[in-house]
Protein backbone atom coordinates (compact mmCIF):
# COMPACT_ATOMS: atom_id res chain seq x y z
CA UNK A 1 0.00 0.00 0.00
CA UNK A 2 2.90 2.36 0.76
CA UNK A 3 4.30 1.84 -2.75
CA UNK A 4 0.90 2.60 -4.30
CA UNK A 5 0.50 5.77 -2.26
CA UNK A 6 4.04 6.96 -3.02
CA UNK A 7 3.62 6.32 -6.75
CA UNK A 8 0.30 8.15 -6.84
CA UNK A 9 1.71 11.12 -4.88
CA UNK A 10 4.68 11.37 -7.25
CA UNK A 11 2.43 11.20 -10.30
CA UNK A 12 0.10 13.88 -8.94
CA UNK A 13 3.06 16.13 -8.15
CA UNK A 14 4.42 15.75 -11.68
CA UNK A 15 1.02 16.27 -13.28
CA UNK A 16 0.29 19.43 -11.33
CA UNK A 17 2.32 21.64 -13.63
CA UNK A 18 5.92 20.56 -13.58
CA UNK A 19 6.49 21.20 -17.29
CA UNK A 20 9.42 23.51 -17.80
CA UNK A 21 8.37 26.95 -18.99
CA UNK A 22 10.14 28.71 -21.83
CA UNK A 23 12.72 31.39 -21.20
CA UNK A 24 12.78 35.17 -21.12
CA UNK A 25 15.78 37.17 -19.96
CA UNK A 26 15.30 40.11 -17.58
CA UNK A 27 11.56 40.19 -18.27
CA UNK A 28 10.88 42.32 -15.21
CA UNK A 29 13.90 44.60 -15.85
CA UNK A 30 14.96 43.68 -12.34
CA UNK A 31 18.62 44.14 -13.25
CA UNK A 32 17.88 47.87 -13.49
CA UNK A 33 19.05 47.86 -17.11
CA UNK A 34 18.14 46.48 -20.55
CA UNK A 35 20.32 43.36 -20.41
CA UNK A 36 18.81 40.64 -22.60
CA UNK A 37 16.96 43.17 -24.75
CA UNK A 38 17.77 44.86 -28.05
CA UNK A 39 16.85 48.54 -27.94
CA UNK A 40 17.03 51.75 -29.94
CA UNK A 41 17.85 55.09 -28.32
CA UNK A 42 15.29 56.83 -26.07
CA UNK A 43 14.76 53.74 -23.86
CA UNK A 44 15.58 53.62 -20.16
CA UNK A 45 14.76 51.44 -17.16
CA UNK A 46 12.93 53.25 -14.37
CA UNK A 47 11.55 52.27 -10.94
CA UNK A 48 7.88 51.29 -11.14
CA UNK A 49 6.33 50.67 -7.73
CA UNK A 50 8.39 47.94 -6.08
CA UNK A 51 9.77 46.81 -9.44
CA UNK A 52 11.14 48.26 -12.68
CA UNK A 53 9.82 49.08 -16.14
CA UNK A 54 11.21 49.88 -19.56
CA UNK A 55 10.29 53.47 -20.47
CA UNK A 56 10.19 54.12 -24.22
CA UNK A 57 9.99 57.70 -25.54
CA UNK A 58 9.17 58.59 -29.14
CA UNK A 59 11.25 61.35 -30.70
CA UNK A 60 13.87 59.66 -32.84
CA UNK A 61 12.00 60.84 -35.96
CA UNK A 62 8.51 61.33 -37.34
CA UNK A 63 6.90 57.90 -37.80
CA UNK A 64 10.11 56.18 -36.55
CA UNK A 65 9.63 53.74 -33.69
CA UNK A 66 11.62 53.68 -30.47
CA UNK A 67 11.72 49.94 -29.73
CA UNK A 68 12.82 47.12 -27.50
CA UNK A 69 12.74 43.46 -28.50
CA UNK A 70 13.85 40.03 -27.42
CA UNK A 71 13.68 36.59 -29.03
CA UNK A 72 12.21 34.27 -26.41
CA UNK A 73 11.71 30.51 -26.36
CA UNK A 74 8.22 29.23 -25.61
CA UNK A 75 6.88 25.70 -25.34
CA UNK A 76 3.37 24.81 -26.45
CA UNK A 77 1.08 25.85 -23.59
CA UNK A 78 3.45 28.46 -22.16
CA UNK A 79 1.73 31.65 -21.05
CA UNK A 80 3.50 34.99 -21.46
CA UNK A 81 2.12 37.77 -19.26
CA UNK A 82 3.08 41.41 -18.83
CA UNK A 83 1.69 44.92 -18.60
CA UNK A 84 1.86 48.17 -20.54
CA UNK A 85 0.82 51.80 -20.18
CA UNK A 86 0.40 54.36 -22.95
CA UNK A 87 1.16 58.00 -22.09
CA UNK A 88 0.07 60.41 -24.80
CA UNK A 89 1.94 63.72 -24.81
CA UNK A 90 0.48 65.00 -28.08
CA UNK A 91 -2.84 66.00 -29.66
CA UNK A 92 -4.79 65.18 -32.81
CA UNK A 93 -4.17 65.17 -35.72
CA UNK A 94 -0.75 63.92 -34.54
CA UNK A 95 -1.84 60.38 -33.69
CA UNK A 96 1.25 59.12 -31.83
CA UNK A 97 0.97 55.40 -31.03
CA UNK A 98 2.58 52.58 -29.08
CA UNK A 99 2.33 48.78 -29.08
CA UNK A 100 3.41 45.48 -27.56
CA UNK A 101 3.48 42.50 -29.95
CA UNK A 102 4.62 38.91 -30.08
CA UNK A 103 5.37 37.51 -33.55
CA UNK A 104 3.21 40.31 -34.97
CA UNK A 105 0.20 39.53 -32.75
CA UNK A 106 -0.90 42.64 -30.84
CA UNK A 107 -0.93 42.32 -27.04
CA UNK A 108 -1.43 46.03 -26.34
CA UNK A 109 -2.04 49.16 -28.41
CA UNK A 110 -2.48 52.80 -27.45
CA UNK A 111 -2.73 56.04 -29.42
CA UNK A 112 -3.96 59.63 -29.20
CA UNK A 113 -7.17 58.80 -31.11
CA UNK A 114 -8.13 56.12 -28.59
CA UNK A 115 -7.22 57.83 -25.31
CA UNK A 116 -7.56 61.51 -26.27
CA UNK A 117 -5.28 64.52 -26.44
CA UNK A 118 -2.56 64.43 -23.77
CA UNK A 119 -4.19 61.42 -22.05
CA UNK A 120 -2.90 58.10 -20.79
CA UNK A 121 -4.21 54.56 -20.61
CA UNK A 122 -4.50 52.68 -17.35
CA UNK A 123 -1.78 50.13 -16.62
CA UNK A 124 -3.08 47.21 -18.68
CA UNK A 125 -2.22 43.53 -18.18
CA UNK A 126 -2.11 41.12 -21.09
CA UNK A 127 -1.34 37.47 -21.76
CA UNK A 128 -0.43 35.25 -24.69
CA UNK A 129 -0.59 31.44 -24.84
CA UNK A 130 1.84 29.73 -27.21
CA UNK A 131 0.15 27.12 -29.39
CA UNK A 132 3.42 25.66 -30.64
CA UNK A 133 6.96 25.39 -29.29
CA UNK A 134 9.63 27.61 -30.80
CA UNK A 135 11.25 31.03 -30.94
CA UNK A 136 9.01 34.09 -30.61
CA UNK A 137 9.89 37.76 -31.07
CA UNK A 138 8.53 39.95 -28.26
CA UNK A 139 8.63 43.66 -29.10
CA UNK A 140 7.35 47.03 -27.91
CA UNK A 141 7.52 50.39 -29.61
CA UNK A 142 6.29 53.97 -29.63
CA UNK A 143 6.41 56.65 -32.36
CA UNK A 144 5.47 60.23 -33.08
CA UNK A 145 3.01 60.52 -35.94
CA UNK A 146 3.26 63.27 -38.54
CA UNK A 147 5.86 65.34 -36.70
CA UNK A 148 8.67 64.88 -34.20
CA UNK A 149 7.58 67.10 -31.30
CA UNK A 150 5.52 66.40 -28.15
CA UNK A 151 6.92 62.89 -27.94
CA UNK A 152 4.60 60.28 -26.45
CA UNK A 153 5.68 57.46 -24.15
CA UNK A 154 5.14 53.74 -23.52
CA UNK A 155 5.97 51.88 -20.31
CA UNK A 156 6.19 48.07 -20.24
CA UNK A 157 7.19 45.50 -17.66
CA UNK A 158 6.43 42.38 -15.68
CA UNK A 159 7.09 39.96 -18.54
CA UNK A 160 6.98 36.40 -17.20
CA UNK A 161 6.57 32.96 -18.75
CA UNK A 162 4.73 30.13 -16.98
CA UNK A 163 3.50 26.70 -18.02
CA UNK A 164 0.68 24.81 -16.34
CA UNK A 165 0.40 22.07 -18.97
CA UNK A 166 1.57 18.69 -17.65
CA UNK A 167 4.32 16.91 -19.53
CA UNK A 168 3.33 13.67 -21.32
CA UNK A 169 5.54 11.74 -18.87
CA UNK A 170 3.63 13.20 -15.94
CA UNK A 171 0.30 12.25 -17.50
CA UNK A 172 1.57 8.70 -18.11
CA UNK A 173 2.74 8.41 -14.49
CA UNK A 174 -0.60 9.68 -13.23
CA UNK A 175 -2.40 7.09 -15.32
CA UNK A 176 -0.07 4.36 -14.11
CA UNK A 177 -0.60 5.39 -10.51
CA UNK A 178 -4.38 5.42 -10.88
CA UNK A 179 -4.35 2.07 -12.71
CA UNK A 180 -2.13 0.58 -10.00
CA UNK A 181 -4.72 1.57 -7.40
CA UNK A 182 -7.39 -0.29 -9.37
CA UNK A 183 -5.62 -3.69 -9.23
CA UNK A 184 -6.17 -5.59 -6.01
CA UNK A 185 -3.13 -7.14 -4.40
CA UNK A 186 -2.85 -10.81 -3.40
CA UNK A 187 -5.47 -11.62 -0.82
CA UNK A 188 -4.02 -12.59 2.51
CA UNK A 189 -5.22 -15.70 4.24
CA UNK A 190 -6.62 -15.59 7.74
CA UNK A 191 -3.41 -17.10 9.11
CA UNK A 192 -1.29 -14.41 7.41
CA UNK A 193 -3.48 -11.68 8.87
CA UNK A 194 -3.21 -13.05 12.41
CA UNK A 195 0.58 -13.17 12.40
Amino acid sequence: MLIKTTLLAAALTLASGSAFAGTITNGDFGTGNLSGWSATSNVSVIPQGSSYAADLYAGIGANVYTTISQIITLNAGDILTGWAQWLGHDYMPYNDNGFVKINGTSLFYGDIATFGNYNSSPVTSFSFTALTSGAYTLSAGVANSGDNVNSSELKVGGFTVTNNVPEPTAIALLGLGLAFFGFPGKKKSATELSI
